[in-house]
């Protein structure tokens, strides 16, 4: 077992409301108290009572503490989502007014910090369940006593921690016995001791998943742009087709043995039912001959012309050739084979089915397309197991994070709301949404982030980056994501233009560490586009990748790349 490495432990104190009380009052004092660099504290509060000033948030804020009251605005339903992503991020969770949101929230999660109740009463030690509870802290040891009856064979973890207060405004002659008992200096050790123990965990499994942790993604898109409809191929466009042993080669001189490439459905299957090979082949010989292991994107945005996708013979012919291309691949390929069956569902339903930025040019049928895809996906993977039952399935999905602007607090539920939408996709194949579609649990095989610097905005206005206060660090969603599946997961996409290649790369370097040492088993880290591209609406070149058009290297990311794998050797980030 051991502490968090190089960072605080973070503590979320969860409140059903902030009225000015006496567990308000303790959390001040230990937040004034306690050693910033040991410990942060985070506040969230559930509701807001009726005509309640907010001393109490503004008092905790004056001494830099959040708070957060985002759930102040949702209904109990929303309430508890919410906490669910809030909650891993964190060391310890200490639930303060027998808040009733917290349990369901722990019950939604794979990754659960250890929870303290903190209670200011009877009434409270004796409300609810227990099982999830790793200390019961009361004020008094009455408090103390009545939580040892509702915790069986664990009564040590039942514990009286006294109030902290000024022994100044008490008699001198009582002033002594305070001192001792209640002042901060006896009482903070107290606390401080709890959270050092109930922080520590156990070592997070090293990656095992893939043949390397750190990737390299080629972007292989292929759908119809909406302003001309012209066809991008971006695996064309940037020779990669003729050059993949090259391209392959060059990334194992950098430690990359694991990539994301793609199949280009519409050069396969140009009539139906019939497939030509040749286009994938070269990748296919490239992979065995440098030992490249290869997570192959069946339908990167695009498909053949004469499919309907919105027809369900859209969802048999995609099948069709899912197994097809797994047969192949099988064949003449490197097991174990690794699918996204199809990349960005989500990506995919708003720019083709809300806002017409791509094929299929729809406006205001977003969701209908993210179901049909989803559909697709799920007899893709039936189809691909019935000719390989080992394959595993990589599900990339963006993940982002919406906030509402604090001067207009009637906008949280919608910014919630549309945060939230970014799992359907993955609530779709795993069966958690529209269940009638085929979805299940293990179809959720892997679960692949795609996070770049534009993915968190202000809800109906501008985007944030990192230095804005109402950013979400990048570890943060992975905790987040990770608790709610409990699948394998890894960065499967995560990049920048130009000069800031090699800084971003050793921010979410350093952000994936942190996740590890939050208990998140990241997998891998996946640079994308690994080669650098035309854009896709007005071709014109963007440098976003380790290798360049003319297969040289950029090098600060180069060495930024050596300096992580130099620190990897001797611990996993």
């Amino acid at each position: 077992m051991r502490p968090p490495e190089n960072r605080p432990i973070r503590i979320l104190f969860v409140f059903a409301s902030l009225v000015g009380g006496g567990e308000e009052t303790q959390v001040r004092l230990l937040a004034r108290a306690l050693d910033r660099r040991r410990y942060a504290i985070d506040v969230v509060a559930c509701c807001r009572q009726p005509a309640t000033p907010e001393e109490a948030h503004r008092q905790l804020e004056a001494i830099g503490v959040p708070v957060d009251s985002t759930p102040c605005h949702l209904s109990m339903d929303d309430t508890v989502a919410y906490l669910a992503g809030l909650i891993p991020s964190h060391d310890v969770v200490v639930s303060c007014q027998n808040v009733a949101d917290v349990y369901p929230a722990l019950e939604r999660l794979h990754l659960r910090p250890p929870l303290i109740e903190y209670g200011g009463s009877v009434a409270e030690a004796l409300a609810g369940p227990k099982h999830f509870t790793s200390r019961y802290v009361g004020l008094s040891h009455y408090i103390r006593d009545a939580a040892v009856g509702r915790m069986p064979g664990r009564e040590h973890h039942a514990l009286a921690i006294p109030p902290m207060v000024d022994p100044a405004t008490f008699d001198p002659a009582l002033r002594a016995k305070v001192r001792a008992d209640h002042s901060v200096e006896a009482v903070i050790p107290q606390w401080t001791a709890l959270f050092d123990t109930l922080a520590q965990r156990a070592p997070t499994p090293a990656p095992m998943l893939f043949q390397s942790f750190l990737q390299g993604g080629f972007e292989c898109s292929s759908h119809r742009r909406a302003h001309d409809r012209k066809r991008i191929d971006v695996i064309a466009a940037t020779d990669h087709d003729r050059l993949a042993e090259e391209d392959y080669r060059i990334l194992r001189r950098h430690g990359i043995a694991t990539v994301r490439d793609g199949l280009r459905w519409h050069l396969i299957e140009r009539h139906p039912g019939r497939y030509d090979w040749s286009s994938l082949d070269r990748q296919l010989a490239a992979a065995r001959k440098t030992g490249t292991q290869v997570i192959w994107d069946l339908l990167h945005y695009g498909w053949p012309d004469d499919c309907d996708v919105w027809s369900p013979a859209f969802v048999t012919r995609f099948a069709a050739f899912a197994a097809a291309a797994a047969r192949h691949i099988r064949q003449h390929g490197v097991g174990p084979c690794f699918y996204t069956p199809i990349n960005e569902i989500s990506f995919l339903s708003w720019g083709g089915g809300d806002v017409g930025y791509l094929n299929p040019f729809a406006q205001g049928r977003g969701y209908e397309l993210k179901v049909q895809l989803a559909r697709a996906a799920i007899a893709a993977m039936d189809a691909i197991r019935a000719v390989d039952h080992g394959a595993r399935f990589v599900h990339a999905e963006p993940v982002i994070n919406i906030v509402a602007d604090p001067s207009c607090p009637t906008d949280v539920p919608d910014a919630e709301g549309h945060r939230q939408a970014q799992f359907q996709a993955w609530d779709l194949i795993a069966g958690r949404l529209w269940p009638q579609i085929g979805g299940r649990p293990d179809l959720l095989d892997i679960v692949g982030v795609n996070f770049y610097h534009n993915n968190q905005w202000i809800h109906g206005g501008a985007q944030i980056g990192r230095t804005h206060p109402l950013y979400k660090p990048f570890h943060r969603i992975l905790a987040e994501t990770y608790a709610r599946y409990g699948r394998p997961i890894f960065v499967a996409e995560t990049g920048i233009e130009g000069e800031a290649r090699a800084e971003w790369f050793a921010h979410i370097w350093e952000e994936v560490r942190l996740a590890r040492s939050l208990g998140v088993p990241v997998e891998g880290v996946c640079l994308y586009p690994i080669l650098d591209h035309p854009g896709w609406d007005d071709d014109r070149h963007c440098p976003n990748g380790l290798i360049g058009r003319d297969r040289g290297v950029h090098h600060p990311l180069a060495t930024a790349l050596a300096a992580a794998r130099a620190g990897e050797s001797a611990s996993r980030p």
